[in-house]
């Protein structure tokens, strides 16, 4: 594998950037956050560019985010729309190992406090119930590893994570 790091896709709210951060720490590896770097990109938050690009044009910009991105020992929390762009998932996969943090609708709704405000890719008419059937056999697809968020601390999370990765990324801790 060419750069070794590990991509975590899955629902807003699923818990990308919390374990993200915890993992990076455990491994000793950088963390980066495509929506925020997006934002970064752009001088703005997230929903002030979806609200100002429109939904499709807001996909397309994160596509092109991700492809931008080269990163090295890092863990990459990726925003939830990601899995619409073939072309950006199949530059992650050769950026490392994707992981899907993969969630019951139940708890994403739970833990979903702010969907108005955080720059969630979900169009006119469209509830979360309808953006998570949607996207979930996606992060499936693309998914090489699945790992189960419902009744996981993020500590155990991070250890789910690092077992089924263990001796496919190198000096992984």
């Amino acid at each position: 594998m060419e750069n070794d790091n590990i991509i975590l896709i899955g629902m807003a709210a699923a818990g990308k950037t919390t374990v993200g951060k915890r993992l990076a720490r455990r491994l000793g590896w950088a963390f980066a956050d495509t929506d925020l770097l997006m934002e970064a990109w752009w001088g703005a938050p997230l929903q002030k560019i979806k609200d100002h690009l429109g939904l499709e044009a807001f996909i397309r910009a994160e596509a092109e985010q991700v492809m931008r991105t080269f990163l090295k020992k890092c863990v990459i929390a990726t925003g939830g729309s990601v899995v619409y762009s073939e072309p950006a998932m199949a530059h992650l996969a050769s950026q490392g190992r994707i992981v899907y943090l993969e969630s019951s609708y139940e708890n994403i709704a739970r833990r979903l406090t702010n969907p108005l405000s955080r720059g969630l890719a979900i169009g006119p008419g469209q509830t979360i119930k309808d953006l998570y059937d949607e996207r979930a056999p996606l992060y499936a697809r693309y998914a090489q590893v699945r790992v189960r968020t419902d009744e996981e601390s993020p500590g155990q999370t991070c250890t789910a994570i690092i077992q089924a990765l263990s001796g496919t990324i190198e000096d992984l801790s």
